[in-house]
């Protein structure tokens, strides 16, 4: 035989050698042991393809969502806005029905459930939390009768099929909490898989978030209630589209979820039709509901209950229309509206603004005193100086107004004879040659006055004028019916 021939020959490379029926296998002829039973769910998870996910399209508002990525959180959104959660979670702000630190500000919360995550959220960050990853969001909608809901339901919360592994628990190590996950049963016969007990997925009850403050805040005690949202009802307004009227802004009206839409509305219709002066006093004497001065052009408002959000920060005075439907709102005035006037159809109207009202521990008051500041613009220089507008009865601005009559008063020449210059400081016309000072000064003889320095001839005579007397008796005289009765109003 040639040398190659003796050399032996190479298996070949990712091919495993055949044995055929004439050669005998070198693998022994032993028989395979029996398969070891499996636990795992028979149903694998699929993936789907970009572009193939599962969706579905959104009972309250047109939006289509995908089923496993983000339906679950656009519907506890929306159960949010419909505040689902307040009773579930009362905000340590509630006011107005809702939490008015929504982000975290001032109050933050921190998940009760153990095992998830201590960082603090705020209010609203808290109560998508606790839907989308501890079950309540399955709990809202299995107590939300609208139609359509359960469909809903059974599309985000299909029925699982779980897996019956055993676990291997390290000693001293507890389990993860998981609330959506199944209790397993640890009696079933390992050699029979067939009787893996499935349980329904359980929805645990954990104690209240714990929230940080700020600022320190009393206990409140909380009132347990249902977590179903408020049931929504369609109300058209009893006064825009009553018997042959027509409008397009009071149809579908929310009696449940749109409560504070609705009462908004009810208020500025009610205000168009004169009704909450009468509740809500103008301060504009008697002047009839048509007469008003309503845009803060000459009377400026601000919400009298110090409490308020309208006088929080630097929030500037607001006219009376805008004045009073805040006050049908906020302050329960347009529910006294209702109490006065009520007619058929009203009464669950009122029903439900006066639970809403009781659930907040609310009570309707009586207006305080109205604070309101009148404004004018000067009668000398009718606006033309940006200082002559908006001028102010008020006490705390009427300093401001007369030191502006005055100086229009000097521009005016009023002050010549009742204030002379005097020999050295007037010119050929009778008038001061100069009034900076430069040459000639002035200084008050009116003993009590603090003023001591001296001053040129048109300082010094606004001075005189308006902290001695002289405003008050040169308007006095004036030829301008308007100015003198001005005279009585802006003293000191």
């Amino acid at each position: 035989d040639s040398e190659e021939e003796m050399k032996p020959k190479k298996a070949r490379r990712g091919r495993p050698p055949k044995y055929g029926s004439s050669q005998s296998s070198p693998m022994p002829n032993t028989p395979r042991p029996n398969p070891v039973p499996s636990y795992q769910a028979t149903t694998p998870v699929i993936k789907p393809e970009p572009g193939q996910e599962e969706t579905l399209v959104c009972l309250m508002c047109p939006e289509t969502l995908k089923v496993d990525t983000n339906a679950r959180f656009h519907y506890s959104v929306h159960y949010y806005d419909a505040n689902a959660f307040i009773s579930l979670l009362k905000p340590e702000d509630l006011k107005d029905g809702k939490a008015q630190d929504e982000i975290g500000r001032v109050h933050k919360y921190t998940c009760p459930h153990e095992g998830c995550t201590r960082r603090k959220m705020g209010y609203k960050e808290m109560c998508v939390h606790l839907a989308t990853a501890h079950q309540q969001l399955r709990q809202l909608m299995m107590e939300d009768t609208r139609p359509g809901i359960k469909e809903v339901l059974n599309r985000l919360y299909p029925q699982e099929i779980f897996s019956a592994v055993k676990v291997k628990q390290e000693k001293g190590v507890p389990l993860p909490f998981a609330p959506s996950a199944p209790e397993v049963d640890d009696s079933e016969d390992v050699d029979d898989p067939t009787e893996a007990k499935v349980e329904a997925p359980k929805v645990f009850k954990a104690a209240p978030p714990r929230v940080f403050s700020v600022i320190p805040k009393p206990e409140v005690k909380t009132e347990g209630t249902s977590l179903a949202p408020r049931v929504d009802k369609i109300h058209n307004c009893l006064l825009c589209n009553g018997p042959g009227k027509s409008s397009k802004d009071g149809r579908k009206l929310n009696l449940g979820s749109g409560l504070q839409e609705l009462k908004y509305h009810y208020s500025v219709c009610v205000y168009n039709e004169g009704g909450l002066s009468t509740f809500i006093d103008p301060g504009q004497g008697s002047l009839k509901a048509e007469e008003l001065e309503e845009y803060g052009a000459k009377f400026r408002y601000k919400c009298p209950f110090p409490n308020c959000s309208k006088n929080q920060g630097r929030n500037k005075a607001i006219g009376y229309k805008e004045y009073a439907i805040h006050c049908g709102v906020a302050h329960h005035q347009i529910e006294k509206w209702m109490v006065a006037n009520m007619r058929p159809g009203l009464e669950e109207v009122y029903a439900a603004v006066k639970i809403a009202r009781e659930e907040e521990s609310m009570e309707m008051v009586d207006m305080p005193e109205v604070v309101v500041e009148e404004m004018h613009t000067c009668f000398i220089c009718e606006g033309k100086e940006r200082e002559g507008r908006n001028l102010s009865f008020d006490g705390s601005m009427v300093y401001q107004t007369r030191y502006h009559y005055a100086s229009c008063y000097y521009d005016e020449g009023a002050y010549l004879h009742k204030y002379p210059p005097g020999a050295q400081n007037m010119n050929e016309e009778g008038g001061p040659k100069d009034i900076l000072g430069k040459e000639v000064k002035y200084h008050c003889q009116e003993k009590d006055c603090s003023v001591k320095r001296k001053m040129g001839y048109k300082e010094f005579t606004i001075h005189m004028s308006n902290e001695h007397g002289g405003l008050e008796q040169v308007m006095k005289v004036d030829h301008r019916e308007a100015i003198r009765n001005l005279a009585g109003r802006i003293q000191k």
